[in-house]
């Protein structure tokens, strides 16, 4: 009795298969390279940021206007950044995969729908209170970008000025959703 597992051997299984588990072959085997597995992008897994980093994408608009370096924060989610101005303020950036624009707190503001991009977003003047502001940017419908500034000394209109101002910078990089 022949055995159709022949140990060591993937084309062998392969060609057995095809041939409906032949001892006696003819031919030449032919194997295909399965196509790459599409990721879907949604907020249940850790796929929808991929390899990017909440600091790759707040450093860029806050280090030129003299911010300190930015650091790994973990307030909102787990990949997050932060940075402060002496004088000035602070600002914020998370990349949230558990919860969509629909799940963002307004605080003590009120949310004002909005586009950055081709996305839809909130921003959310005075979330915080005076001098603050925070806009959002949906990835998916169930995770997002948060840019968040409260500043020192200003107004809300101040504060949602760099906080649209980092979440336009970043918008680009983001990666889209289904």
């Amino acid at each position: 009795m022949t055995s159709c597992l022949r140990p060591g051997s993937l084309i062998a299984v392969i060609a057995m298969a095809a041939s409906g588990c032949s001892s006696a072959l003819s031919g030449n085997a032919v194997t295909s390279t399965p196509e790459a597995p599409v990721v879907k992008l949604d907020s249940q897994s850790d796929a929808v940021f991929a390899n990017l980093k909440a600091c790759d994408l707040l450093e860029p608009v806050t280090g030129p206007k003299g911010f300190e370096p930015t650091s790994v924060e973990a307030a909102e989610s787990d990949n997050g950044c932060a940075t402060r101005k002496r004088r000035y303020g602070s600002a914020r950036l998370y990349l949230v995969t558990e919860a969509g624009i629909d799940q963002l707190s307004a605080g003590q503001g009120t949310k004002i729908q909005t586009k950055i991009g081709n996305r839809d977003g909130v921003e959310v003047p005075g979330d915080a209170g005076t001098q603050s502001c925070t806009v959002a940017i949906a990835v998916t419908q169930s995770s997002r970008l948060t840019a968040s500034t409260g500043l020192n000394n200003g107004t809300n209109e101040e504060a949602c000025a760099l906080s649209r101002e980092i979440a336009e910078a970043a918008e680009p990089k983001l990666p889209r959703g289904n």
